[in-house]
């Protein structure tokens, strides 16, 4: 099997987390790929300036808890670096195809997400005014209010601006997520089949959120 770390590593004048694979960083893989790849070569590069997305160091929480119910699922193409500047899933997002079983974890392929067929209008219609996804609590607190309003109403702006981290959430487990899962929307670049310890790496993904 092979081994997934995250270690401190120096580079471009600061100090950064880096995942590790095979005591190598997993940069040093994605360039070489990126080589073989040359469509997405000046996109991505320098691959080694990528942030690691398993955090809370996001601007707002919302992001924060759609990363961990991504971490959360069995099966799920996962987010695993992102543009350290934006941090936000709005810019370069690098992703693997994430395989769990009882005792490993697979790292089918890596690519990047492809934001070209993404719709901010769809997205707005994904927070609090996507009523497929509520709950029986959702419908006793806005069944008869902000459910009712439409995108870009004063009433839906202000519900938007008091309520953002819930409205975040909201979107992007009801569009962020399913828009990673469609693999059109995904630029693959390598077939790695990474294959990982269940618990190692199970802690390892604890380890983002405790240390």
């Amino acid at each position: 099997m092979n081994k997934i770390e995250i270690r401190n590593l120096f580079s471009s004048g600061y100090e950064t987390k880096t995942f590790f694979i095979d005591e190598c960083p997993l940069y040093e893989y994605i360039n070489k790929w990126l080589v073989e790849n040359q469509q997405l070569l000046q996109s991505i590069m320098p691959s080694d300036d990528l942030a690691i997305c398993w955090t809370t160091n996001y601007d707002f929480d919302g992001d924060s808890k759609f990363m961990r119910y991504i971490l959360n699922q069995n099966n799920a193409i996962t987010p695993i670096l992102i543009c350290p500047e934006d941090l936000d899933f709005s810019c370069i997002v690098i992703v693997a195809d994430v395989i769990k079983t009882d005792d490993k974890v697979i790292w089918r392929k890596i690519g990047m997400v492809n934001h070209s067929n993404e719709s901010f209008e769809q997205e707005k219609r994904s927070g609090i005014l996507y009523v497929d996804s509520y709950t029986k609590e959702d419908w006793e607190l806005y069944g008869d209010n902000i459910a009712l309003t439409d995108v870009d109403s004063p009433e839906w702006r202000k519900w938007v601006g008091d309520n953002w981290n819930d409205e975040l959430y909201r979107r992007r487990i009801n569009y962020t997520f399913p828009y990673y899962q469609d693999e059109r929307n995904i630029d693959w670049f390598y077939a790695c089949n990474f294959e990982f310890n269940r618990d190692e790496y199970d802690a390892l993904v604890v380890s983002c959120y405790t240390d």
